[in-house]
């Protein structure tokens, strides 16, 4: 293998990839991870709603934050549900600014994402891409690990 291959080939595997879903009228849902160095449970992946050209929220949840949303996708959504920001020792974190939420949706769920700037999106995902996402999820967690410091 020569040098470029090489170089391309660990790149590749250091890039974040995303994962997208988009509804039939083109409201997409993006799980990627942030790719930037952090401290331990401090790493973030986002999840963006992109309802249209002018209509998009993001939300940052962090590496200690996601096994409560990727259990809450564990199984059906039948109640509303909403993530509670904690600091890596466990303890809410309650100034935060923007919010990630799941309801019940006929056939589904939908997932609310409020930004910084409080501008909401939604997107309703049938049941059939509720196990995709809690995957996508689970390796953006692997992912957003792999750039925390390990010093703890």
């Amino acid at each position: 293998m020569d040098f470029r291959s090489a170089l391309d080939t660990v790149t590749a595997e250091l890039t974040p990839h995303p994962w997208e879903y988009t509804t039939p009228d083109g409201v997409t849902l993006t799980v990627i991870p942030a790719g930037l160095r952090a401290d331990a449970g401090m790493a973030e992946v986002y999840v963006r709603i992109t309802a249209s050209k002018t209509v998009a929220a993001e939300y940052a949840v962090t590496t200690t934050d996601l096994p409560a949303l990727i259990g809450a996708l564990g199984r059906p959504v039948t109640a509303e549900w909403t993530l509670a920001p904690r600091w890596p020792d466990g303890t809410h974190r309650y100034f935060t600014d923007g919010g990630l939420a799941l309801a019940p949706a006929d056939g589904g769920l939908s997932v609310v994402v409020t930004d910084e700037d409080d501008l909401s999106a939604a997107v309703r995902l049938p049941d059939e891409q509720r196990q995709p996402l809690a995957s996508a999820l689970r390796r953006a967690l692997d992912v957003a690990q792999g750039w925390e410091d390990d010093a703890r």
